[in-house]
């Protein structure tokens, strides 16, 4: 599933051997890892070395120095690093001013604003090669999975196609699982082809199943609390980062946004719902009961609330980091059950509030 550009930046761990460090961030974080997976797997032989961002906060020399180190058999290596935070710029400093023979080191992060200080080190710099990873449109998604589903054997209509997007939160590792489930059942190869058939799909797939987080997103934006509680057990023993779930937020509300400035101009919410592409038809009753819950006002605070998150889950422990997540979760779903119709009087001192962005008003 990937394009011209991501397969030069990946060709390049072989060829490029001035090139300390090998970044990749964005959005699309599952579409960073399955690049570093694929430079990595490209590196045939190597010895691989994987550090966590917290040593090098604590050590800004380490990265250097296992990047200038020899492998303990004689072969090559390579260091593989994910950054859950800021931290680390010292230490991809040393690393960029090594001289001589340095082993690559290939690492990913996710979002990164432009005023980010990693993102301002290595973009530009003539040791490091960055790719951004943006989240694909619906439609460069739906044909990504075509295109994969291609090189296994399947033929797969663009509607499916599109449908296996929006349910993988458009997943690239997620989306290529349910593919291979496919090739498997059909036995199919490019030598032997097949074409998917929609009911062998709904038999398959993790649509409905605890591999996707929109039921999760569909509880807590529409107030019910006991389906949060559910839904995070759930992700929870999926191990689902609480990163991709805040960040899967902020996307619902963005989405929620855009389609409640419809409604506020004039346009009829159910009208609004079913022309919106992105919304598979069994959620079209979900998504009409949030738009009711929160109003334009609300969705912008709560929009920025969700930043303020963002940011305070990117530098704690991953284990706090669930604790605050499922916190917050259970507050803005505690608050979805408290909305009341927009048309109340206590809707409306809100929304003549100087203080209306407050989401939980």
């Amino acid at each position: 599933m990937s394009n011209a550009k991501e397969r030069s930046f990946i060709s390049a761990i072989g060829t490029r051997p001035e090139i300390r460090l090998f970044f990749i961030f964005g959005q699309d974080e599952s579409a960073a890892a399955d690049i570093a997976s694929q430079m990595s797997a490209a590196l045939t032989g190597s010895e691989r070395i994987d550090i966590d961002s917290d040593r090098i906060r604590n050590d800004p020399a380490l990265l250097a120095d296992e990047a200038s180190a020899l492998s303990l058999f004689g072969d090559k290596r390579h260091i593989r690093l994910n950054f859950r935070r800021e931290e680390g710029v010292a230490a991809v400093e040393n690393l960029l001013a090594l001289e001589g023979d340095v082993n690559p080191v290939i690492a990913t992060a996710g979002n990164l604003t432009k005023a980010s200080k990693l993102r301002k080190l290595v973009e530009g710099h003539p040791r490091a090669m960055v790719h951004i990873c943006y989240l694909p449109e619906e439609g460069d998604a739906a044909a990504a999975i075509m295109a994969y589903a291609a090189t296994m054997g399947l033929k797969i209509d663009r509607p499916l196609a599109a449908r296996i997007a929006r349910y993988t939160g458009q997943d690239r590792k997620l989306a290529q699982a349910e593919i291979e489930k496919l090739s498997l059942y059909y036995d199919s190869s490019p030598q032997r082809p097949a074409t998917v058939e929609v009911p062998i799909f709904e038999a398959l797939s993790a649509e409905t199943g605890e591999e996707n987080i929109n039921g999760l997103i569909h509880q807590v934006m529409g107030g019910d609390l006991r389906g949060t509680g559910r839904e995070l057990v759930a992700a929870r023993d999926m191990g689902v980062d609480a990163i991709r779930i805040i960040r899967a937020m902020q996307r619902r509300v963005t989405l929620l946004a855009s389609m409640r400035t419809k409604v506020d101009n004039g346009s009829n919410p159910g009208a609004v719902v079913k022309a919106t592409r992105s919304i598979f038809w069994k959620d079209a009753d979900n998504y009409a009961q949030q738009l009711a819950r929160w109003p334009s006002v609300r969705l912008a605070g709560l929009n920025s609330h969700l930043l303020e998150v963002e940011s305070k889950l990117m530098h704690v422990r991953d284990g706090l980091a669930d604790t605050i997540l499922e916190e917050e979760l259970v507050r803005i779903a505690r608050a979805a059950s408290r909305r009341p119709p927009a048309s109340s009087p206590r809707a409306q001192c809100c929304l003549r509030s100087p203080m209306a962005i407050r989401w939980r008003c």
